[in-house]
Protein backbone atom coordinates (compact mmCIF):
# COMPACT_ATOMS: atom_id res chain seq x y z
CA UNK A 1 0.00 0.00 0.00
CA UNK A 2 1.36 3.43 -1.34
CA UNK A 3 1.06 5.94 1.70
CA UNK A 4 -0.32 8.54 -1.28
CA UNK A 5 -3.22 5.65 -1.53
CA UNK A 6 -3.55 5.99 2.07
CA UNK A 7 -4.01 9.73 2.57
CA UNK A 8 -6.90 9.45 -0.58
CA UNK A 9 -8.50 7.19 0.92
CA UNK A 10 -8.41 9.28 4.67
CA UNK A 11 -9.65 12.06 2.71
CA UNK A 12 -12.28 10.17 1.34
CA UNK A 13 -13.80 9.61 4.90
CA UNK A 14 -13.75 13.54 5.65
CA UNK A 15 -10.54 13.66 7.68
CA UNK A 16 -7.88 16.03 7.14
CA UNK A 17 -4.92 14.17 5.97
CA UNK A 18 -1.42 15.25 3.93
CA UNK A 19 1.60 13.95 2.78
CA UNK A 20 4.31 15.33 4.16
CA UNK A 21 7.89 15.80 2.37
CA UNK A 22 9.79 13.44 4.58
CA UNK A 23 7.25 10.36 4.15
CA UNK A 24 5.05 11.01 6.80
CA UNK A 25 1.00 11.18 7.13
CA UNK A 26 -0.57 14.09 9.16
CA UNK A 27 -4.02 13.73 9.96
CA UNK A 28 -5.49 16.58 11.88
CA UNK A 29 -8.13 15.80 14.62
CA UNK A 30 -11.30 16.51 14.41
CA UNK A 31 -12.38 16.95 17.74
CA UNK A 32 -9.25 19.32 18.35
CA UNK A 33 -6.34 20.80 16.99
CA UNK A 34 -4.20 17.78 17.82
CA UNK A 35 -2.41 15.85 14.98
CA UNK A 36 -2.18 11.93 14.24
CA UNK A 37 1.37 11.43 13.22
CA UNK A 38 1.81 8.26 11.01
CA UNK A 39 5.47 6.48 9.13
CA UNK A 40 6.67 3.64 8.59
CA UNK A 41 8.14 1.84 11.21
CA UNK A 42 11.92 1.26 11.11
CA UNK A 43 12.28 -1.79 13.41
CA UNK A 44 10.15 -5.14 13.72
CA UNK A 45 10.25 -8.14 10.77
CA UNK A 46 7.15 -7.42 8.92
CA UNK A 47 6.43 -4.02 8.21
CA UNK A 48 4.27 -1.83 10.01
CA UNK A 49 2.96 1.85 10.40
CA UNK A 50 4.01 3.46 13.35
CA UNK A 51 1.34 6.45 14.94
CA UNK A 52 1.63 8.78 17.35
CA UNK A 53 -0.64 11.86 18.90
CA UNK A 54 0.79 14.97 19.09
CA UNK A 55 -0.69 18.54 20.48
CA UNK A 56 -1.53 21.29 18.68
CA UNK A 57 2.35 22.44 19.57
CA UNK A 58 4.14 19.67 17.96
CA UNK A 59 4.37 18.19 21.62
CA UNK A 60 5.14 13.73 21.28
CA UNK A 61 2.42 12.45 23.39
CA UNK A 62 2.46 9.04 25.18
CA UNK A 63 -0.33 7.97 22.89
CA UNK A 64 1.10 5.73 20.20
CA UNK A 65 1.24 2.35 18.78
CA UNK A 66 1.65 0.19 15.62
CA UNK A 67 -1.05 -0.86 12.42
CA UNK A 68 -0.37 -3.66 10.00
CA UNK A 69 0.88 -2.48 6.79
CA UNK A 70 -1.45 -3.78 4.57
CA UNK A 71 -2.01 -4.24 1.28
CA UNK A 72 -5.21 -2.38 0.98
CA UNK A 73 -6.01 0.85 2.73
CA UNK A 74 -9.25 -0.07 4.41
CA UNK A 75 -8.04 -1.61 7.50
CA UNK A 76 -6.03 1.52 8.61
CA UNK A 77 -8.85 3.71 7.54
CA UNK A 78 -10.71 1.96 9.55
CA UNK A 79 -8.26 1.74 12.79
CA UNK A 80 -7.26 5.55 11.99
CA UNK A 81 -11.49 6.91 12.07
CA UNK A 82 -12.15 4.68 14.84
CA UNK A 83 -9.53 6.54 17.49
CA UNK A 84 -10.34 10.12 15.53
CA UNK A 85 -14.46 9.12 16.49
CA UNK A 86 -13.74 7.91 19.70
CA UNK A 87 -15.71 8.94 22.83
CA UNK A 88 -12.60 9.39 24.43
CA UNK A 89 -11.36 12.63 22.35
CA UNK A 90 -15.39 13.68 21.05
CA UNK A 91 -16.52 13.46 24.74
CA UNK A 92 -14.72 16.07 26.65
CA UNK A 93 -15.68 18.28 23.68
CA UNK A 94 -19.42 18.11 25.23
CA UNK A 95 -18.40 18.07 29.20
CA UNK A 96 -20.54 21.33 29.52
CA UNK A 97 -23.50 20.11 27.82
CA UNK A 98 -23.42 17.09 30.68
CA UNK A 99 -22.56 19.12 33.11
CA UNK A 100 -25.73 21.58 32.13
CA UNK A 101 -28.13 18.28 31.79
CA UNK A 102 -26.88 17.01 35.57
CA UNK A 103 -27.39 20.32 37.19
CA UNK A 104 -30.75 20.25 36.14
CA UNK A 105 -30.77 16.10 37.69
CA UNK A 106 -30.22 14.45 34.47
CA UNK A 107 -28.23 11.74 34.66
CA UNK A 108 -26.33 12.25 31.10
CA UNK A 109 -23.50 10.17 29.36
CA UNK A 110 -22.06 10.17 25.71
CA UNK A 111 -22.98 7.10 23.63
CA UNK A 112 -21.62 5.42 20.66
CA UNK A 113 -24.09 4.39 17.98
CA UNK A 114 -23.81 1.22 15.76
CA UNK A 115 -22.58 3.85 13.46
CA UNK A 116 -19.92 5.00 15.08
CA UNK A 117 -21.25 8.51 15.84
CA UNK A 118 -22.35 9.74 19.05
CA UNK A 119 -25.23 11.11 21.06
CA UNK A 120 -25.95 12.19 24.73
CA UNK A 121 -28.21 9.71 26.70
CA UNK A 122 -30.48 10.73 29.76
CA UNK A 123 -31.69 7.03 30.75
CA UNK A 124 -35.07 8.09 33.21
CA UNK A 125 -36.08 6.14 36.11
CA UNK A 126 -39.00 4.25 34.62
CA UNK A 127 -36.45 2.68 31.82
CA UNK A 128 -37.25 5.38 29.03
CA UNK A 129 -34.32 7.35 27.72
CA UNK A 130 -33.89 11.06 26.18
CA UNK A 131 -31.79 11.05 23.17
CA UNK A 132 -30.19 14.31 22.42
CA UNK A 133 -28.72 15.15 18.97
CA UNK A 134 -27.44 17.80 17.32
CA UNK A 135 -29.42 17.26 15.36
CA UNK A 136 -28.67 14.09 14.14
CA UNK A 137 -24.92 12.54 15.38
CA UNK A 138 -22.80 15.11 17.30
CA UNK A 139 -20.51 17.00 15.32
CA UNK A 140 -16.60 16.03 16.61
CA UNK A 141 -16.58 20.30 18.01
CA UNK A 142 -18.82 21.72 20.08
CA UNK A 143 -19.04 25.18 18.52
CA UNK A 144 -19.97 23.31 15.38
CA UNK A 145 -23.23 23.01 17.24
CA UNK A 146 -25.98 24.70 15.56
CA UNK A 147 -29.25 23.75 17.50
CA UNK A 148 -30.45 20.96 19.43
CA UNK A 149 -32.74 17.88 18.55
CA UNK A 150 -33.84 16.07 22.20
CA UNK A 151 -36.16 12.63 21.53
CA UNK A 152 -37.93 10.38 24.08
CA UNK A 153 -37.95 7.19 23.33
CA UNK A 154 -39.97 4.69 25.36
CA UNK A 155 -41.17 1.28 24.99
CA UNK A 156 -41.95 0.26 21.68
CA UNK A 157 -39.35 2.16 19.30
CA UNK A 158 -41.97 4.77 20.14
CA UNK A 159 -40.21 8.53 19.98
CA UNK A 160 -41.43 12.15 20.38
CA UNK A 161 -39.74 15.20 20.36
CA UNK A 162 -39.48 17.25 23.39
CA UNK A 163 -37.08 20.14 22.31
CA UNK A 164 -36.14 21.44 18.59
CA UNK A 165 -33.73 24.44 18.56
CA UNK A 166 -31.56 23.06 15.21
CA UNK A 167 -32.05 25.31 12.08
CA UNK A 168 -33.44 23.86 9.18
CA UNK A 169 -31.94 23.20 6.37
CA UNK A 170 -33.59 26.08 4.42
CA UNK A 171 -33.38 29.02 7.09
CA UNK A 172 -30.66 29.38 9.80
CA UNK A 173 -33.24 30.97 12.16
CA UNK A 174 -36.13 28.47 12.73
CA UNK A 175 -36.79 24.42 12.81
CA UNK A 176 -39.02 22.87 9.85
CA UNK A 177 -42.21 22.94 10.15
CA UNK A 178 -42.01 19.16 10.60
CA UNK A 179 -40.25 19.14 13.90
CA UNK A 180 -41.81 22.48 14.84
CA UNK A 181 -45.20 20.92 15.33
CA UNK A 182 -43.87 18.08 17.38
CA UNK A 183 -41.88 21.01 19.65
CA UNK A 184 -42.74 20.62 23.07
CA UNK A 185 -42.73 24.31 23.94
CA UNK A 186 -42.68 26.26 20.93
CA UNK A 187 -40.12 28.93 22.73
CA UNK A 188 -37.69 26.51 22.42
CA UNK A 189 -37.04 26.59 19.08
CA UNK A 190 -35.67 29.83 19.78
CA UNK A 191 -32.81 28.11 21.34
CA UNK A 192 -30.33 27.36 18.85
CA UNK A 193 -27.06 26.32 20.39
CA UNK A 194 -27.81 27.30 23.91
CA UNK A 195 -27.18 24.62 26.06
CA UNK A 196 -28.68 25.75 29.61
CA UNK A 197 -31.99 26.91 27.90
CA UNK A 198 -32.03 23.29 25.99
CA UNK A 199 -31.37 21.54 29.66
CA UNK A 200 -33.80 23.75 31.64
CA UNK A 201 -36.42 23.01 28.93
CA UNK A 202 -35.76 19.16 29.08
CA UNK A 203 -35.51 18.89 32.83
CA UNK A 204 -38.91 20.65 33.03
CA UNK A 205 -40.62 18.10 30.50
CA UNK A 206 -39.68 15.16 32.75
CA UNK A 207 -40.91 17.15 35.75
CA UNK A 208 -44.08 18.14 34.38
CA UNK A 209 -44.52 14.31 32.79
CA UNK A 210 -43.07 12.83 35.70
CA UNK A 211 -46.10 14.29 37.68
CA UNK A 212 -48.72 13.58 35.03
CA UNK A 213 -47.71 9.66 35.70
CA UNK A 214 -46.89 10.07 38.99
CA UNK A 215 -43.36 8.84 38.41
CA UNK A 216 -44.12 4.74 37.85
CA UNK A 217 -45.22 4.55 34.45
CA UNK A 218 -43.20 5.13 30.92
CA UNK A 219 -43.71 8.63 30.21
CA UNK A 220 -44.67 8.06 26.84
CA UNK A 221 -47.97 6.03 27.82
CA UNK A 222 -51.40 7.94 28.66
CA UNK A 223 -52.56 7.64 31.86
CA UNK A 224 -54.63 5.09 32.82
CA UNK A 225 -58.79 5.85 32.94
CA UNK A 226 -58.71 5.64 36.61
CA UNK A 227 -56.52 7.85 37.28
CA UNK A 228 -57.76 11.31 35.83
CA UNK A 229 -61.23 11.27 33.74
CA UNK A 230 -63.38 13.72 32.71
CA UNK A 231 -66.05 12.14 35.36
CA UNK A 232 -63.31 12.50 37.83
CA UNK A 233 -62.54 16.25 37.02
CA UNK A 234 -66.16 16.67 36.52
CA UNK A 235 -66.66 16.20 40.11
CA UNK A 236 -63.70 18.24 41.40
CA UNK A 237 -65.14 20.94 39.81
CA UNK A 238 -68.68 20.21 40.96
CA UNK A 239 -66.93 20.24 44.91
CA UNK A 240 -65.44 23.55 44.03
CA UNK A 241 -68.39 25.28 43.26
CA UNK A 242 -70.29 24.07 45.88
CA UNK A 243 -67.88 25.80 48.24
CA UNK A 244 -68.84 28.98 50.75
CA UNK A 245 -68.70 32.46 48.77
CA UNK A 246 -67.17 34.55 51.10
CA UNK A 247 -67.77 38.06 49.01
CA UNK A 248 -65.63 39.77 50.73
CA UNK A 249 -62.29 37.45 50.24
CA UNK A 250 -63.50 36.46 46.67
CA UNK A 251 -65.13 39.57 44.97
CA UNK A 252 -61.26 41.62 44.00
CA UNK A 253 -59.42 42.35 40.51
CA UNK A 254 -58.71 39.20 38.54
CA UNK A 255 -60.91 36.76 40.02
CA UNK A 256 -63.23 35.02 37.91
CA UNK A 257 -66.81 32.98 37.62
CA UNK A 258 -66.60 29.48 37.39
CA UNK A 259 -69.95 27.52 36.28
CA UNK A 260 -71.17 24.29 35.37
CA UNK A 261 -74.27 22.49 34.51
CA UNK A 262 -75.43 18.90 33.79
CA UNK A 263 -75.55 17.97 30.00
CA UNK A 264 -79.11 18.98 29.38
CA UNK A 265 -78.60 22.72 30.91
CA UNK A 266 -79.91 22.00 34.44
CA UNK A 267 -78.31 21.83 38.01
CA UNK A 268 -76.66 25.38 37.09
CA UNK A 269 -73.97 25.94 40.10
CA UNK A 270 -71.52 28.84 39.71
CA UNK A 271 -69.03 30.40 42.28
CA UNK A 272 -66.49 33.11 42.84
CA UNK A 273 -62.34 32.33 42.33
CA UNK A 274 -59.62 34.27 43.67
CA UNK A 275 -57.00 35.95 41.56
CA UNK A 276 -54.82 34.14 43.06
CA UNK A 277 -56.47 30.75 42.60
CA UNK A 278 -57.06 31.47 39.12
CA UNK A 279 -53.59 31.81 38.09
CA UNK A 280 -52.74 28.54 39.32
CA UNK A 281 -55.76 27.14 37.37
CA UNK A 282 -54.12 28.46 34.73
CA UNK A 283 -50.56 27.65 35.03
CA UNK A 284 -51.71 23.93 36.10
CA UNK A 285 -53.61 23.81 32.77
CA UNK A 286 -50.86 25.51 30.66
CA UNK A 287 -48.79 23.07 31.96
CA UNK A 288 -51.05 19.91 31.16
CA UNK A 289 -51.71 21.28 27.71
CA UNK A 290 -47.84 21.75 26.79
CA UNK A 291 -47.27 18.13 28.04
CA UNK A 292 -49.98 16.66 26.02
CA UNK A 293 -48.97 18.20 22.81
CA UNK A 294 -46.53 15.42 22.27
CA UNK A 295 -48.70 12.63 23.10
CA UNK A 296 -51.21 13.94 19.90
CA UNK A 297 -48.82 12.87 17.44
Amino acid sequence: MELSHLVEALRAEALDAALTDDGQIVVNLPSSRDQLILGPSRGGSEPRLFWQRRTFLGTRTNECGYLEWTAAPEPVVGAILGYARSPGLTGPQYGPVLDALRSNGLDAAIVTTSGGCHLICVHLADGTQLIVGAPESLPPQLSQVTGWLVRHRGPGDRSTVVYHSAPSSGSASAPSSSSASQDHDPGAANGGPDIHLMAKHVARYVTEAGLRHDGHRPLTTPAPEQEVTARSLSRLLGELVQLPRHQDELDNPGGALITITERDGTSTRTTEIPAELVSRMYSVLFSMLTVMRPYDE
